[in-house]
C-alpha cells in the first residue's frame, strides 16, 4: 500500500513538475498582440512601471466602455487602469486583480457591478486559479508558434495600452429607455457562489491595504432598480461602497438618444465623459489619490496622453 502511494505521490510530483517546465515555455514572453497573448487590452497593465498604478478597473464590458483613465489624468493626475474584457465573470475580475498586483500596488480596485448579477459556477474558479498558476492550461494551443525564444527567456512585459484599457467608440445608436431604473422595492437574484466571490475578493482588498468600490455604469439593457436593490443590500453586509450610475443617471444628464453606442448597452465616448468627469470628482473627495502630472517618473502618462488627445481630437 505505502509503494502504491509513493508511486502516485512521484508521479503527481513530476507531472506537476512537467506543467510548470511548460508552463514557463508556453506563456507569451511579452504582452502585445504579436506574442499571442490573451485579452491584450486588459492586459496591457502588465507593460507599466512597477507601482504606477493607483486605481485597477475590473468587470466586463460595461467597464471599459465607461471608464476613461486618460480623463482621469487629465483633470486630477491619477493613474488608472481597466483590466475589463467582454463578460467578463467575478472569478476572472479577481484574477486580474490578483495578477496587477503581483507589480502594482493600488489604492481602489473599481468593480462594475454587472457580473455580480450574472449566472455563475464554482468550476469557474477552478480553471483560473489553474490558469493563474499553470499558464500552460491558458496557452496550450501556442506550441504552433513556438520559437527559440520560447525555451530561454521568460516573459518580459514592456507593451502598454495608451487607453490604458478604455474601448473608444463614436458610435451611437438610440436606447429605449422606457421603464429604465423605475423604483420597485424588490430585489434581484443573485448567484450565492458570487457572494462568495465577492467576499474573498473584498477579504483580499482589505489585507492589501486596498479600498474596493462596486459600480453599476450606465445601461438600460443590463440594469434596473432590482439589480440597485439587490447590490445596494450585499454592499451594505459586506461594507463595500457602492456607486450606482444608473441610479444617478439624470444628474449625470445621460443622453440616451445620442450617448449610447448600441442602444442602450454601453455608452459611447460621450456618455463615457460624463461617467468620467463624476467619478474623478467623486475619488478627488475621498483625497486618496495623488496627483502625478508633474512628476518626472511619470512622463510616460503625458506621453501616452499626448497620443489619447490626437484620436480624441479628430472626433
Amino acid at each position: 500500500m505505502k509503494k502504491k502511494i509513493l508511486k502516485v505521490t512521484s508521479f503527481m510530483f513530476i507531472l506537476l513538475l512537467i506543467l510548470i517546465i511548460l508552463s514557463y515555455i508556453f506563456i507569451p514572453k511579452n504582452n502585445s498582440k504579436e506574442f499571442g497573448i490573451h485579452e491584450v487590452y486588459a492586459n496591457g497593465i502588465l507593460g507599466e512601471a512597477d507601482n504606477t498604478i493607483d486605481v485597477i478597473v475590473v468587470g466586463n464590458s460595461e467597464a471599459y466602455s465607461s471608464i476613461i483613465p486618460m480623463e482621469l489624468w487629465r483633470d486630477y493626475g491619477f493613474t488608472s487602469y481597466v483590466c475589463s474584457t467582454s463578460g467578463q465573470t467575478l472569478s476572472e475580475s479577481m484574477k486580474f486583480v490578483y495578477t496587477a498586483t503581483r507589480k502594482q500596488s493600488p489604492k481602489i480596485v473599481i468593480l462594475e457591478a454587472d457580473n455580480i448579477c450574472k449566472k455563475a459556477s464554482l468550476k469557474d474558479p477552478i480553471e483560473k486559479v489553474a490558469r493563474y498558476i499553470l499558464p500552460i492550461t491558458e496557452y496550450h494551443d501556442r506550441w504552433k508558434n513556438l520559437n527559440i525564444n520560447d525555451f530561454c527567456t521568460l516573459p518580459d512585459y514592456t507593451w502598454t495600452d495608451d487607453m490604458k484599457g478604455y474601448r473608444y467608440s463614436l458610435d451611437v445608436c438610440e436606447a429605449n429607455d422606457n421603464g429604465y431604473m423605475e423604483y420597485t422595492d424588490k430585489k434581484g437574484k443573485i448567484p450565492r457562489e458570487n457572494k462568495l466571490y465577492l467576499k474573498v475578493l473584498n477579504e483580499f482588498c482589505k489585507a492589501n491595504d486596498i479600498k474596493l468600490i462596486v459600480v453599476s455604469t450606465p445601461s438600460t439593457k443590463n440594469w434596473n432598480y432590482k439589480n440597485h436593490n439587490s447590490i445596494k443590500n450585499l454592499t451594505e453586509e459586506e461594507d463595500i461602497e457602492f456607486l450606482d450610475f444608473n441610479y444617478r443617471w439624470k444628474e449625470l444628464k445621460i443622453n440616451w438618444r445620442t450617448e449610447t453606442s448600441d442602444a442602450g448597452d454601453h455608452l459611447n465616448y460621450y456618455g463615457a465623459l460624463k461617467v468620467t468627469r463624476y467619478l474623478g470628482k467623486y475619488l478627488y473627495d475621498k483625497g486618496m489619490l495623488e496627483d502625478h502630472r508633474e512628476d518626472e517618473m511619470y512622463e510616460k502618462w503625458n506621453e501616452s496622453f499626448e497620443r489619447y488627445k490626437g484620436i480624441v481630437s479628430k472626433k
